[in-house]
């Protein structure tokens, strides 16, 4: 049985990010005997056309499109994907009559609606490593797929729990050198993504983690994830790679081990993580992550004020974030560290004492990335608090960008606010990354082989999105 896996993401700003969990579904529909080929459109100047071509050339009896986000995040300049996720389809659908499945995380946080909005035949919600072979083999055998987890069909009455692999050890490696050309990623600058885990047993209220992996961590073998590493050095030259866990330090001893397997190896090679917790680390950890070739880490406390880590659920203090950032500069360890504004009950006030924390806590070579307004994603916390507040109405369409931002200080205020802090210079807003001048310095960048984080440079980068404040959407 034949099968086309379509990579739907085409955003490159700030970096083309490689699909790792399509290469998994690949990997795993090879290992139980279909024939998987990946068409990659992220770099594709005719999309549709591109499918049109695929479809004729392989003529397949199976399509899945994966699509990693519905919109760029943005509140200051949002822009949906969705519309030409839509093209896409259609243009599958006018060139096969092949059965058309859906899958990837903004389908597994809300499955139905993007079933609906997309006209597939089934959307998988969670891994498809494990429900794609099964519904295919349903398929081909013409046999219900209605008791398949994750497996959603147009005429189901509900989403069915999602697919949980519980030993991630032994789901098939996602080898991304066999399905789609790497070294074009990695003339990007763009680094591999590597999973040591799924899951996030963290609450966060705006955050859609928990809908996409699960809320019970799922861990792998520390080993084999340094074995995975290796080989994709050896075999790819591979020389950045981002963990892309929900929290990297989440549970503790097995960052720790996970460094410790690397640092044991002879990997030479530039590491990366996001979401680094200030509960899950200690003096030690961020040591052994700096011996293990750790120079990037993303950490997002989201506030520098207590009252705000309380009500985005954050399960951390601001003392223990002053922590990390102590023990990060210690470490030498380069830090990039992630603050939203405008959460529920954001106020002058928190506003303020998030731009002193900064001034005061964080170090001359932190770097900061500033959000104003959260997306509010459904099935999440937040949008219970959106719809209570009255920022969204009960017959919102999450589907495309929505987002809260609190009624007690205007977004341009904070702006304002941001602009006048003495850590400017050190500071981006998430719209100047999405500048289309960025991606290719940080691909000159890549090709001059400079040390040290990508972000470093974030006057420049400030310089080359050629404004002195970014644009305002809403007074």
């Amino acid at each position: 049985m034949r099968v086309l896996l379509i990579h739907t993401n085409r955003e490159r700003a700030p970096q083309p990010v490689l699909p790792l969990g399509l290469c998994l579904v690949a990997s795993a529909l090879d290992a139980h005997g279909f024939q998987p080929r990946l068409l990659d459109l992220c770099f594709s100047r005719h999309p549709t056309r591109d499918v049109g071509r695929a479809v004729a050339e392989w003529k397949p009896d199976a399509i899945g499109l994966s699509i990693r986000n519905l919109d760029n995040g943005e509140y200051l300049s949002p822009r949906s994907y969705l519309a030409e996720v839509v093209e896409i389809a259609r243009a599958c659908r006018g060139r096969s009559a092949a059965p058309l499945v859906i899958g990837g995380p903004a389908v597994s946080i809300a499955p139905a609606q993007m079933l609906a909005a997309l006209g597939a035949d089934y959307a998988v919600a969670g891994e498809g490593e494990l429900a794609m072979p099964d519904l295919l083999q349903k398929i081909r055998n013409a046999q219900s797929t209605s008791d398949i987890p994750g497996v959603l069909s147009p005429n189901a009455a509900s989403p069915p729990a999602p697919a949980r692999a519980p030993d991630l050890d032994r789901l098939p490696p996602a080898e991304p050198g066999r399905w789609l050309d790497i070294a074009r990623y990695l003339r990007w600058g763009s680094p591999l993504p590597v999973q040591s885990k799924r899951g996030c047993a963290l609450k966060c209220i705006h955050c859609t983690y928990r809908s996409i992996e699960g809320t019970r961590y799922r861990l792998r073998s520390p080993e084999a994830v340094a074995e995975e590493m290796m080989d994709a050095s050896q075999r790819w030259g591979v020389r950045r790679f981002e963990f892309v866990d929900s929290t990297f330090n989440h549970p503790p001893q097995h960052a720790i081990a996970l460094c410790e397997a690397i640092a044991r190896g002879s990997l030479r090679a530039h590491l990366y993580t996001m979401g680094l917790n200030p509960a899950g680390t200690s003096q030690d950890m961020l040591k052994l992550m700096k011996q293990a070739g750790f120079t990037s880490v993303l950490c997002t406390p989201d506030s520098g004020s207590d009252r705000m880590l309380e009500t985005l659920r954050k399960g951390f203090s601001v003392e223990q974030v002053a922590r990390t950032a102590a023990w990060a500069r210690e470490a030498g360890l380069a830090m990039l560290w992630s603050f939203l504004f405008g959460g529920p009950g954001e106020d002058e006030r928190t506003v303020r004492e998030t731009l002193g924390f900064i001034e005061t806590a964080l170090g001359p070579h932190d770097r900061i990335l500033c959000t104003v307004g959260l997306r509010v994603y459904p099935n999440t916390e937040l949008a219970r608090i959106a719809l209570e507040d009255g920022a969204v109405s009960h017959d919102a369409d999450l589907m495309t960008p929505v987002f809260y931002c609190s009624p007690h200080v205007p977004p341009g205020r904070i702006l304002e606010l941001v602009d006048a802090s003495a850590r400017r210079s050190q500071m981006l807003y998430l719209q100047t990354l999405q500048r289309p001048a960025i991606p290719w310095a940080l691909r000159a960048q890549a090709a001059l082989r400079r040390p040290g984080p990508l972000w470093r440079d974030v006057p420049l980068y400030n310089r080359l999105a050629g404004w002195a404040r970014p644009a305002r959407r809403r007074p």
